[in-house]
């Protein structure tokens, strides 16, 4: 049985409007009245703040070591890339195993790359190639641990609880987001003031990266093991790649599935290139030092973490139009961006890029989970990081190439024009699934108390039909 919050009634009649006020506010918390989630959700906060100093600090660390565009499009596939390949493998693990300890082995894990990757700066040995290989090593740890994460909050809420708690991930992912670059970037100029090394400030972001893996381990550790939700599981599981299939063969036939991972596809690969351009455009075009390189990606946390707030308030949500028109404006912004050059300019346009960039991405994530079973979660997860996490480092590569081809500005332009093209493609498949009338889920509602019936059985797996 799902655990109850205190104090909660799916029909209490209207209040005045402090009370209303305060039940709103209530309603954009709810899924961290659960203990289990409350503890994840903490952990991930901790830890995501260390995660974008060192995402923020590597791009900066390949430049001081005299690292071109291209370079640094080749530590982002050498970062990403392994979950392209591997991470159907890690969500087919994700729907057999234990989830949560598996994912106190990936965190370890991670902690002794960051550690690793400390030693080698602060002693000064560091090189281009040394810290390519250890891209491909959290690479490889990703490639793992993403999509067990992105199916865990399911296991951790009632299933009503999930779009509450898909945003409440991403509000902790980018209030991170804000603090962790902005933080990074003051350390990298200090360090490098204080000391006369360029390195030294990015050792210290190391370092910090490795303590804060102790908040989501701690996390993990204390949380209550009993109330996680545990799937049936087969006497005997099937092949690795008969799981793999059924998989993929559900996500080809549920619309608000297959669309929506097509327009996460294209946009992470043509769109979400801020780590190869934004040090690039930072330094190129407007002139900035590692403070204000820092400041440009914590106002792009700004604006994702105002889109989270603004989906974890959202009683219900239209995702066909959220995606849809939050790709445009996204798109749009790209374009403002590519033909600004005053730093009071660009920062708002970075803020709002942020902004409508997580209504979409959310409201994907969302949309693909209210239209998958549980029993599927892990696979068709996986499937998500793999399409995120491998159209992403082949985008970054393009966009360096073609910013070192032709300059920063034109590749924030390609980037902006192929994003649309594939919101065309989407909208055109979507319209033509409602013509067939098989959506499936199109509203995700986080007020009822009962999770929202489908339009369609053939958004259903075909193990959940009856």
């Amino acid at each position: 049985m799902a655990e109850h919050i205190p104090g909660s009634r799916p029909d209490q009649p209207r209040s005045l409007p402090l009370g209303a006020a305060l039940g709103g506010l209530k309603r954009g918390f709810a899924a961290l009245g659960i203990r289990n989630y409350r503890l994840y959700w903490s952990g991930q906060v901790v830890s995501n703040i260390g995660t974008w100093m060192q995402q923020v600090s590597l791009p900066w660390l390949v430049l001081i070591l005299g690292g071109s565009g291209v370079q640094l499009g080749l530590v982002a596939v050498l970062q990403f890339g392994p979950a392209m390949v591997l991470a159907p493998f890690g969500g087919v693990l994700g729907d057999r195993v234990d989830k949560r300890k598996a994912l106190i082995a990936t965190q370890i894990a991670a902690s002794g790359q960051a550690f690793i990757l400390f030693v080698l700066t602060a002693t000064g040995v560091v090189q281009i190639p040394m810290v390519m290989v250890m891209a491909f090593i959290l690479g490889l740890i990703n490639a793992v641990d993403m999509p067990i994460r992105q199916s865990m909050a399911a296991d951790l809420v009632p299933r009503h609880m999930l779009p509450n708690a898909i945003a409440l991930n991403s509000m902790a992912f980018n209030s991170a987001r804000v603090v962790g670059p902005a933080l990074a970037g003051v350390v990298i100029a200090v360090g490098t003031t204080v000391t006369g090394s360029a390195t030294a400030g990015v050792a210290v972001n190391m370092a910090i990266n490795t303590l804060t893996y102790s908040g989501t381990l701690t996390a993990l550790l204390r949380m209550d093991p009993s109330k996680i939700r545990r799937h049936e599981q087969p006497e005997r599981h099937p092949p690795v790649l008969d799981s793999l299939r059924e998989g993929v063969a559900y996500a080809a036939r549920t619309p608000l599935v297959l669309w929506p991972l097509v327009l996460l596809g294209g946009i992470a690969a043509f769109g979400f290139n801020f780590q190869i351009l934004l040090p690039l455009f930072a330094t190129g075009i407007l002139d900035l030092g590692a403070d204000g390189y820092g400041a440009m990606f914590a106002a792009l946390g700004i604006g994702s973490l105002g889109g989270s707030l603004t989906l974890a308030f959202m009683r219900q949500r239209r995702a066909i139009p959220l995606m849809l028109i939050g790709g445009v404006v996204f798109s749009a912004l790209l374009l403002g961006i590519s033909v600004t050059r005053e730093v009071w300019l660009v920062a708002p346009l970075i803020l709002g890029a942020g902004y409508f960039s997580m209504l979409m991405i959310n409201t994907i994530n969302a949309t693909v989970q209210a239209n998958v079973a549980d029993a599927l979660r892990g696979r068709v997860m996986a499937l998500y990081v793999t399409v995120f996490a491998g159209s992403a480092p082949l985008g970054g590569l393009f966009a360096g190439v073609v910013a070192e081809a032709f300059g920063t500005p034109f590749a924030f332009v390609v980037g902006a024009v192929l994003s649309l093209v594939t919101l065309g493609i989407v909208a055109w498949g979507l319209r033509a699934a409602a013509r067939r009338g098989s959506l499936g889920v199109t509203t995700i509602d986080s007020s009822s108390r009962r999770p929202p019936e489908r339009r369609s059985t053939e958004a259903r797996p075909a193990s959940a039909a009856r």
